[in-house]
Order: structure tokens, then sequence, then C-alpha cells
């Protein structure tokens, strides 16, 4: 009996997780992040908060949970320090990418102790934030930051990363609108999807769409439902959209699949793989984080060198080599097993099948996962994959 009041205790003393903070948290992360002193940005802050409460909290309990993040640290840094040992590079961006990849990884260990009454906290205000955002950008006219013809969240990033974080606050719409039965809560839903659809669509990311449908064909069956929302959406781009005509003609070649032969990406993957193949010992442990740096070819912009792979898999592999690699994939193919074994009844495991679409179909063609002005998100994420939700027999409202 002391024992399972000391577990209730544990657990509920963890619970930094009262449904106010997190929606100020969620919120915070969504609206003010911006960056701070050149190379921080003010969500990673609140992201580095989180784990020191939740190292705080560990170590009041006996510190359990902190021999596993300090084994993630000593892991990680140990073969990065491999990959650099014969590495000549002078120009290694080492702190930073390995600050990215230990936040990554202890943020997601931090988040997977959340209840799951948080999870539904977060799933159903980071959409409706997320939604207000992209409806604000427009209506200041910053959404044009990074590129004239396509859209994007200001205080996020490009297009193609601002898709991502569109795909994934997608997910978590639909989930929430199955999950619940206040009608005002299912039509607030039904207008966020509506926005985010929109917004996906007007960033002209191929990176987005590939992560959304994949997503959502892993979270729903209701096809005719998900077609219907994509001409919705549509519609409401020729609606209010303006030079509509004039958009779609500009970007056209984004669509153009044939285009790819002369693509960036295929230059910096031809690069990267050709320099792990040339060095047997970095073929193994990688070059170490922050090592990439290169100049893809056939892109209009042939001066300009690229610092990141384009590519989640080959990115792994260039920094971590084949030990990293194969410890990712072992990592994707327990959690497609652990999600296989989940009741199908259980509604998280179509939100968990989606994400883990979202992250397979996404590391095809960018490294967005590593994206600092939004690793909070990524770290949810995550850790909704990796933790097992139980499903009770009656939805609790949030």
């Amino acid at each position: 009996m002391e024992a399972k009041i000391s577990k209730t205790t544990l657990d509920s003393s963890y619970d930094l997780t009262r449904s106010g903070s997190w929606i100020l948290w969620a919120m915070l992360c969504i609206f003010i992040n911006l960056q701070i002193g050149g190379g921080i940005w003010g969500s990673t802050l609140l992201l580095g908060w989180i784990i020191l409460l939740w190292v705080i909290n560990d170590l009041r309990y006996g510190g359990s949970k902190i021999g596993l993040a300090l084994l993630v640290i000593i892991s990680v840094t140990t073969l990065a320090a491999a990959g650099l040992l014969w590495n000549t590079g002078n120009e290694l961006r080492i702190y930073e990418e390995m600050g990215k990849i230990l936040l990554l990884a202890l943020g997601t260990l931090a988040l997977k102790d959340s209840s799951k009454k948080t999870f539904q906290c977060l799933t159903y205000w980071i959409p409706i934030g997320m939604a207000a955002l992209a409806v604000v950008t427009y209506l200041s006219g910053t959404g044009n930051t990074y590129d004239p013809l396509r859209f994007n969240l200001y205080n996020i990033a490009s297009a193609n990363i601002s898709a991502y974080a569109v795909a994934i606050s997608l997910l978590m719409a639909h989930f929430s609108w199955d999950n619940t039965h206040s009608q005002l809560k299912k039509i607030t839903m039904t207008a966020v999807i509506l926005i985010l659809l929109i917004t996906l669509m007007a960033t002209f990311s191929r990176g987005g769409f590939l992560q959304y449908i994949a997503g959502i064909l892993a979270f729903t069956e209701r096809k005719k439902i998900f077609l219907v929302a994509i001409f919705c959406a549509t519609l409401g781009i020729l609606l209010f959209v303006p030079n509509i005509a004039e958009s779609f003609a500009a970007v056209g070649m984004l669509w153009d699949l044939q285009s790819l032969q002369e693509n960036a990406r295929i230059g910096i993957w031809t690069s990267l793989i050709r320099d792990l193949i040339a060095n047997p010992w970095n073929s193994l442990v990688g070059f170490g984080p922050g090592s990439i740096n290169v100049r893809p070819l056939n892109v209009f912009l042939p001066i300009q060198m690229q610092n990141s792979a384009h590519s989640l898999y080959i990115e792994i592999f260039y920094t971590f080599g084949i030990i990293g690699a194969s410890i990712g994939l072992y990592w994707l193919w327990r959690i497609f097993r652990r999600i296989n074994q989940i009741p199908s009844e259980n509604s998280w495991r179509k939100l968990q099948y989606g994400f883990f679409m979202i992250v397979v179909a996404g590391g095809l063609v960018d490294s967005y996962i590593f994206s600092a002005q939004f690793l909070w998100l990524t770290c949810i994420m995550l850790a909704i994959l990796a933790k097992r939700i139980l499903q009770n027999e009656e939805i609790v409202e949030f």
C-alpha cells in the first residue's frame, strides 16, 4: 500500500503539467520564438527550462532518470569525438550542432514523463496557436521574409520548415477533433484545420505536402473527408490569396519532378556520400556534429555553402556514421513495432502512426528534426511517439 502511495505522489509531483502552465508554455514557444544573440531561440530556452525542471524533480526522488540522461550525453559525446578525431575541417560548428542533438534527446526524455492530460492539452492548443500565428503573419504582411513567392511563418523560418511545423500541427488538430464530444471544440478544430491547410498549400513545400499526406493517410481511413478538406483549402487560397495565378505560375517549377535531377539536394547528397565512401574510419563513426559544409552542384547560387544534408538519414549517417545510422534505424523499428502492438481501438495509436510517418517521410527530403527554432515541437512529437499512452474508456475533455 505504501509503495502505491509513493508512486502516486511521485507522479503527481512531476505534474509541472497543470493545463494552464502548459498552455502558456506552448503559446510562448509559438509566438515569442525570437532569435536571441544571433544563435539562440526563445523557444530553445523554454525547452531548456523544461529539461531543468525535469532534472530537479528527478533528483528529489533519487535521480533514477538522470543516469539515463548522462548515458545519452556520454554516448553522443563519445561518438562525436570519434568522428572528429580525424576530421581536419577548420570551421566545425560542433557546439551549435551538439547542443541541438542533446537538447533533442534530453527534451524528448523530459517530455516523455508528462501525463496523458498534458499531451491532450498540447495537441489541442498548439494547432490553435499555429493557426493564429498564420493569420497574424498574413495580416501583417510578413509571410514572405525568406522567399517573396512562398508563404512562411516569420518567427519559425523558411517555407519548408514552416510546412513541417504546420504538418505536425495539422495531425494534432485532426486528433483533437476526433477526441472531443464538444460541438464548439469540433467547430473550432474544423476552422483551425482549414486555416492550417491553406497555410500548408501557400508554402508550396513539396516536403511539407509529402509529410502531411503520409501522416494523414496513416492517421485516418476517412479518405473522403481528407479530399473535401483539400478542396476547401484550395478554394480558400483562390478566394483570399491575392495574385494567386501569378504565384502558381512563378512557383510551377517546384512541382516539376524532372527538375529534381538538377536540384541542390542531389548535389549535396552525392558530395556527402562520396566523402564517406572515401574515408573508411568516418564511414563507421561519421565526421562529427557540425562538419557538413558543402557546395552543392547545379544550383542557382553556386557560391552558397550548405550546412545541412537536407535529408535526415544522410545527415545522421554523415555525422555519426554507420553506428549512428544503425542506432537511429533501430529506434524507428522499435517505435514501429511498439505502435503495432497497441490495441487498434486506442485513439493515440492513430496519432502515433501519423507522427511516425511524418518522421519517416520528412527524413527523406530534409533534416527538419534538427531545426533549432522549434526543437520544442519536435520533442513533443517524439515524446508522444515514445510514450505508451493508455486509452481510457471515457474520453477526458480538456
